[in-house]
């Protein structure tokens, strides 16, 4: 039975919040591709494989508290194989400062998994928040 392209997008972000790298990985398919549309970040425009992108949250996940950052989805829109997904994102640092974000990201299902995500978000405030951590930490 095929799963509905929103369903697919609600268990791969599902996956993320639970860091479970396994289960994401039954989510994409092998030629999956993971981009940050943006100029001003570190690694954002160059696309990223699956095995990249859990190394980078991977890292990105050691400046939060245990739970890491969640992301909840406020609104998923789809098209054929297209969703798009408008979402939050919060959490706290090890330091105990608060991270919030606001997303929208693109994802393209092939069959029952993510192909490819495109991710929006407030640059900015994603660019500050990481200095201040990792200024913090002597990174």
């Amino acid at each position: 039975m095929a799963i509905a392209p929103k369903d697919v997008v609600q268990a791969f972000v599902d996956a993320l919040n639970r860091q479970d790298w396994d289960r994401l990985g039954e989510l994409i398919t092998p030629d999956f591709i993971y981009t940050i549309q943006a100029y001003d970040l570190p690694g954002a425009g160059t696309p990223m494989t699956g095995e990249t992108l859990v190394g980078v949250l991977s890292q990105m996940l050691a400046l939060f508290d245990a739970t890491g950052p969640q992301i909840e989805i406020t609104r998923l829109v789809g098209d054929g194989d297209c969703v798009v997904a408008e979402a939050v994102g919060s959490g706290f640092f090890r330091d105990g400062s608060r991270y919030d974000n606001r997303y929208a990201n693109v994802y393209e299902i092939s069959g029952d998994r993510v192909s490819a995500v495109r991710e929006y978000m407030d640059t900015q405030h994603t660019a500050q928040s990481f200095a201040a951590v990792t200024s913090e930490r002597g990174d």
